[in-house]
């Protein structure tokens, strides 16, 4: 009887054994694959984002999207003498002893420049290195007042005519006319559209290789405005 129970009792310990060897072997090959498996499957196509070509034509969407180019600016100064007299009811003479006066000074800056918003581009079909760059005229974007150095600086009242605000308002506004018409004839308009053409220039150098392309520009007439 010996014999038999032995001979069972070896069967089953190489059954066990066995069967740790399987379960051993299934936690390897799990292991193994949850490793390599990702890294030799085959991957799925990914979607390349969409890259936009820097081109002449965006670079000069970008340039109009900044509105009003100040390319030039003058600071002045004007320095005058006010003088007014009560006329007669005719308005044919002073009325003697009705003389008033003062002297002025009135400083600012002016800014020049051309409107972007309003410019049109187009690159020649002949020769894709040359574009067309239409422009308004350059013209006055603003005049400032610089008021801490502005003011009287002497004056002569007259009890029977005396100095009043609306006096140094209109002067102030006769000032602002001057200086703009001074400046336009000083070329302020000439150096401002000068300017311009080389900031646009600059732009574009900039954006691309120096050179690669050359900006033609040429203005509507004001009178087309």
């Amino acid at each position: 009887m010996e014999k038999p129970e032995k001979r069972i009792k070896a069967i089953l310990r190489e059954w066990k054994i066995w069967l740790v060897v399987l379960i051993v072997g299934a936690v390897l090959g799990a292991f193994l694959y949850a490793r390599i498996y990702p890294l030799v499957a085959p991957q799925p196509e990914q979607t390349q984002p969409t890259v936009q070509t820097l081109s002449p034509s965006v670079v000069f969407s970008r340039v109009q999207e900044e509105g009003e180019l100040v390319s030039a600016s003058q600071d002045y100064a004007i320095v005058d003498k006010v003088t007014d007299s009560n006329r007669d009811f005719l308005d044919l003479f002073d009325v003697p002893f009705t003389q008033k006066s003062f002297w002025y000074r009135y400083t600012g800056t002016i800014k020049a420049g051309v409107d972007l918003s309003t410019a049109e581009f187009e690159q020649d079909e002949a020769d894709q290195s040359l574009l067309h760059v239409t422009l308004d005229q350059p013209y006055i974007i603003s005049n400032t007042p610089d008021m801490d150095k502005s003011g009287v600086l002497e004056e002569n009242n007259n009890i029977f005519n005396p100095i009043t605000v609306e006096d140094s308002d209109a002067f102030r506004r006769q000032c602002v006319e001057r200086s703009e018409e001074e400046a336009v004839a000083g070329g302020l308009l000439d150096e401002a559209k000068t300017n311009a053409e080389g900031q646009l220039t600059q732009i574009f150098n900039a954006a691309f290789e120096k050179d690669t392309y050359t900006l033609d520009f040429t203005y509507r007439d004001a009178e087309s405005e």
